[in-house]
């Protein structure tokens, strides 16, 4: 994979865990397309990004301590990309993080500027709705 093209779709990724951190929904929506998928854990998928930002406003609201990710693999190709990676999420209040692995597909626009089309995940051990 071109080296711009890993570190745009890092900084990209690097942005989505700023949002994250600052409880900033909106900014993290703003890196996905418009028509979206997000496929939760025990959930319907949810398609476009005003389906996305409606259902993240239903989640328990829970602060995020830190997050780590590791294992990261990107895969390029001409417009498109995927990334995979395991991560583990320190909420306050809670000993233990949540721990899962995401796959992102992403498209790509402009010579290195990436956004997300596709969001699955999992978790290790969690019940629906607890991330």
């Amino acid at each position: 994979m071109p080296d711009r093209a890993q570190q745009s779709i890092l900084a990209t990724q690097q942005q989505w865990l700023d949002y994250e951190l600052a409880g900033n929904t909106t900014g993290i929506v703003s890196l996905c397309l418009e028509d979206v998928v997000w496929l939760p854990p025990n959930e319907p998928a949810l398609r476009g990004k005003n389906v996305v930002t409606a259902w993240l406003a239903t989640l328990p609201k829970r602060r995020i301590r830190r997050i780590e990710i590791a294992n990261v693999q990107i895969h390029y190709s001409d417009e498109l990309a995927y990334k995979l990676a395991d991560f583990m999420t320190w909420f306050e209040g809670a000993d233990e993080p949540v721990t899962g692995s995401h796959l992102w597909v992403l498209r790509r626009f402009f010579p290195e500027h990436w956004h997300v089309a596709v969001v699955a995940w999992s978790t290790a051990g969690l019940t629906k709705r607890a991330t």
